[in-house]
């Protein structure tokens, strides 16, 4: 995926870099598959802001993608479109009856190649079918964490696992975030790593793009008050004054430990991302 640079006729410009569009298909969504998307500006529905620095941005439909991909079918790639709502491309399949999906789009998916679901399959870059028939090494995305939900692991560009092994019920995945993980044999998966791996080298170039996304600025807590923030207060520039950095309501951040040592998926885990 190229990345476009552009002349700095305006100041907004100048350091602008986005993604190259030619692997998309000019057409529009497809209507059946999509459906309205309200904005809640971080509240819940009590009214209260639970979420900071949401609000605004430009209008969104949602794309129903299909994560289970749990049918006996092979289905042909009919586009490669944009979804405002995540930072990877999907693709838009139809089987031979018709009936279309959207789907996350591998790296290397092209208009016309042919998709097969199923439990067992050919291993090519795109199919779904269990862990337990894709052999060791090969890279999988859209991973299931139990069978049927759909699924939930490596759905974000640029992501996908490496099957290290299997033993027992479980194989063992290496995650793009370098944690050591099992997973059921019967949990499906998606051959393949996930296209648009460049977007984090995007540049948004000024503050306003960042306004058409939904996100709101963020102050920072030592330019406010003390009764506003843990971190406010004093004359001039000063420390924090704690033992580590405080959230605004005082929860300790920045590197302390959040996960349960009761949580039921610590047995799963074999290494964790940080090493350990």
């Amino acid at each position: 995926m190229a990345i476009k640079q552009y002349n700095p006729l305006t100041p907004g410009m100048r350091h602008l870099t986005t993604l190259a569009t030619n692997d998309l298909t000019n057409k529009a969504p497809e209507k059946a598959l999509t459906k309205p998307l309200s904005k809640t500006g971080g509240r819940n529905n009590q009214g209260y802001i639970t979420c900071r620095h949401i609000g605004g941005g430009n209008k969104r439909k949602y794309r129903i993608i299909d994560f289970k991909r749990n049918g006996e079918e092979v289905s042909t790639v009919k586009a490669i479109e944009y979804d405002p709502n995540r930072n990877c491309r999907i693709a838009l399949i139809a089987n031979q009856y018709g009936v279309k999906r959207y789907i996350i789009c591998p790296k290397g998916l092209v208009v016309g190649a042919k998709v097969t679901d199923g439990k067992v399959g050919e291993i090519a870059n795109g199919n779904c079918m269990e862990i337990n028939a894709i052999p060791e090494g090969i890279m999988i995305h859209n991973i299931e964490l139990e069978p049927g939900k759909g699924g939930q692991v490596c759905r974000s560009a640029g992501t996908g696992a490496q099957i290290l092994g299997k033993e027992g019920k479980y194989a063992i995945l290496r995650l793009a975030s370098g944690e050591v993980r099992k997973f059921l044999l019967t949990c499906r998966a998606t051959i393949g790593t996930v296209g648009n791996e460049d977007f984090n080298l995007v540049h948004k170039g000024k503050a306003g793009k960042t306004r058409w996304l939904g996100v709101r600025p963020t102050v920072r807590g030592a330019a406010m008050n003390p009764n506003d923030h843990p971190h406010g207060g004093g004359e001039g520039k000063c420390p924090v004054g704690h033992d580590a950095p405080r959230s605004p309501w005082g929860r300790r951040l920045m590197g302390v430990k959040t996960r349960s040592d009761k949580a039921r998926s610590n047995r799963l885990i074999v290494r964790r991302r940080n090493g350990k």
